[in-house]
C-alpha cells in the first residue's frame, strides 16, 4: 500500500512541472513569460530578452 501511495504522488508531481520553453502554436521555438505578474504570454525567443529586461520572469504566471 505504501508503495502504491508513493507511486501515485511521484506522478502527481510529475504534473506540476512546467517547461516553459517548447514549439509554439505556430512550430516555432516559443518560451512562456509571466508579463507583469498578471498575465502569462506565449512569445518567440527573440523577444523573451527583452521583457526579462523589465522585470516580466520566465514560466508561467
Amino acid at each position: 500500500m505504501k508503495s502504491v501511495l508513493a507511486l501515485l504522488f511521484a506522478l502527481s508531481l510529475t504534473g506540476c512541472v512546467v517547461d516553459p520553453y517548447g514549439p509554439g502554436k505556430s512550430g516555432h521555438q516559443t518560451a512562456l513569460i509571466c508579463h507583469k505578474g498578471k498575465k502569462t504570454m506565449e512569445l518567440p525567443h527573440e523577444a523573451i530578452q527583452a521583457h526579462l529586461d523589465h522585470g516580466d520572469r520566465l514560466g508561467p504566471c
